[in-house]
């Protein structure tokens, strides 16, 4: 059998992918293998999450042809997404869904975005320009091992966090 990744060489691994219940099992040759292992450890991501995109999809043959899914905004399709593991623009999220939410809960738990909170208000800004600033000074007070300045920047900070905590 031909690795499902490059066709080319002879497949040797196996690997199962599974999502939402379902497995999807693919094989590979050892170069692809390879590959795929030194993209996790180097922490390549986009090499990585392209080779799990197209687990997931799987590959196309020619008894059952698969229909190209593109962003109408854009105009990116999905098999040039799974190659390059770049998105067109913000309206690909929508138009590949169903493919990216299964890749997206297992790298990161979840599919909602849960990133800092925008600052509303200039306060806010201020807010934490004033905890970065500190933060900063702390931490060229620890290098300079002036420990007893950086101890007092890091109760300042402690104070401003529950201060904050108590707001919300």
């Amino acid at each position: 059998m031909l690795c499902e990744e490059c066709k080319v060489n002879e497949a040797t691994f196996t690997i199962s992918v599974v999502v939402a219940g379902e497995v999807t099992t693919r094989h590979l040759c050892g170069e692809c293998m390879a590959k795929m292992n030194a993209d996790l450890q180097s922490g390549n991501i986009k090499s990585l999450l392209s080779s799990i995109l197209s687990a997931i999809t799987g590959s196309e043959t020619p008894e059952e042809p698969r229909v190209e899914i593109v962003c109408p905004r854009c105009n990116t399709t999905l098999s040039q997404f799974t190659k390059s593991g770049h998105l067109g623009c913000p309206h690909c999220y929508e138009a590949f869904r169903e493919q990216l939410q299964p890749m997206l809960l297992q790298i990161h738990g979840r599919v909602q975005h849960a990133g800092r909170e925008p600052l509303n208000t200039c306060e806010a800004q201020r807010q934490r320009t004033r905890q970065e600033e500190l933060t900063r000074q702390m931490e060229q007070a620890v290098a300079q091992e002036d420990f007893e300045t950086a101890a007092r920047l890091r109760d300042q900070l402690r104070e401003m966090a529950a201060k904050e905590a108590q707001a919300q």
